[in-house]
């Protein structure tokens, strides 16, 4: 029956799958593999519910099946149900303090809990992430007294990580280092005009130094208050001449501009949460007047502007230099979460974020601020996946504002 449910399942009869694994575990109480089994299955259905279900009783059956525990515990996180997801995470790393994932996932937890200080913690475990390409001679920096030492800080994360830690880099430097980061390349030119570290090279690009830290290393070194104070406001800034170029590629005129970013890149492993479609967007802005809508969306997501009667300032951003010049010209930013997002709340720019009801953890559960980008306002999810929601929620926000500034005016 096992065998026979496994072809169908490879096979893509889901439905017929999950028969044969219900009647097999049915048929053995201690059966966990049956259940794991149908967990899977009752996923390829749609049955999200029937699925986490078959995990716990997998559980139950075997407590040992860890793969079964973090994909329920994971699971359970994106329900919302963090206090149960928590306890998996901590069975998990109780059983193998060495698991790097369950370590990664039991700090977003705490991030998402607020409690930033043992999210920065685990984050900076040492079996929570891989190693960098560094000499081996290079010591990992882990607080230790820095006067007249080369730092080099691995951006070892996304880019819209490095956009938002990179603020804590002249912490370092308060602390007597010469400190060097090593971005995405992308980022190279935008970083190199502040004044946040001494040098910026490519990550590819050797680096020569007394000790190392990875970016996300630095708050958990200097403390959740400390990394929240060190740059209270824009810390970035744009290329004056880029930003000439798009005051005339994109003209002040009398409506109030809105750029509009609905998608994150399609690689990321949470896209489907965090992203949507541009028309879940354009039925509920669209009703609001005097508004110019602009996209600065990228990939292939972009495609979705083509007719939608959008200003396209896409067609014409070649990098992040350019991405940054066109929020200038912008009167207000909505996005979902991805690093466009940490751009503009890192420029001192007006943003608002479209996140998921269980979102990243550095936004935190039920806050619609961030201590991170005092310009910055959050509009979540009510529900997993009600992206609709959202939508009329942004839209009565903006006529709102659009209102009370007709009134001022």
């Amino acid at each position: 029956m096992i065998h026979l449910g496994l072809l169908l399942y490879a096979r893509g009869d889901f439905a017929g799958a999950a028969s044969l694994f219900r009647r097999a575990s049915l048929a053995d109480p201690q059966d966990a593999i049956s259940r794991v089994n149908l967990a899977a299955a009752l996923d390829g259905v749609g049955d999200e519910a029937g699925s986490t279900a078959a995990l716990s009783e997998a559980l139950a059956a075997d407590p040992s099946q860890s793969q079964a525990r973090s994909v329920l515990a994971r699971r359970l996180m994106f329900q919302g149900r963090l206090t149960e997801a928590r306890g998996h995470y901590l069975a998990l790393l109780a059983r193998d303090p060495t698991d790097g994932v369950a370590r990664w996932h039991l700090a977003a937890l705490d991030g998402l809990a607020g409690n930033l200080d043992g999210a920065f913690a685990g984050f900076a475990h040492e079996f929570t992430m891989t190693s960098p390409d560094l000499p081996r001679h290079m010591k990992r920096w882990r607080g230790e007294a820095l006067a007249g030492r080369t730092l080099v800080v691995e951006a070892e994360q996304g880019l819209g990580d490095t956009i938002m830690f990179s603020r804590l880099a002249p912490l370092a430097r308060q602390a007597g280092a010469r400190v060097m980061i090593r971005p995405q390349s992308e980022l190279i030119g935008l970083l190199s005009r502040t004044d946040l570290a001494d040098v910026y090279v490519g990550r590819n690009e050797p680096a020569r130094a007394h000790v190392w830290c990875r970016l996300l290393d630095l708050p958990a070194v200097f403390g959740t208050a400390r990394s929240l104070a060190a740059a209270p406001g824009a810390y970035l800034t744009a290329d004056p001449a880029r930003c000439a170029a798009w005051s005339t590629r994109l003209p002040r005129g009398r409506r109030f501009r809105v750029g509009l970013v609905w998608a994150g890149s399609p690689t990321h492993p949470q896209d489907r949460d965090r992203s949507l479609e541009l028309q879940a967007l354009l039925g509920s802005l669209r009703a609001v007047p005097e508004v110019e809508l602009v996209s600065l969306q990228k990939g292939p997501q972009a495609a979705q502007a083509e007719g939608a009667g959008l200003t396209r300032a896409d067609l014409d951003i070649a990098d992040f230099e350019d991405t940054a010049a066109a929020l200038t010209q912008l009167d207000l930013l909505i996005t979902v979460d991805t690093s466009v997002l940490h751009l503009a709340g890192a420029l001192g720019l007006p943003v608002w974020g479209l996140i998921a009801f269980v979102p990243d953890w550095r936004w935190m559960m039920g806050r619609d601020d961030s201590p991170w980008y005092p310009t910055l306002r959050l509009f979540r999810q009510p529900k997993p996946g009600d992206w609709q929601a959202v939508a009329e929620a942004v839209a009565a926000a903006l006529a709102f504002q659009l209102g009370d500034r007709g009134r001022a005016a």
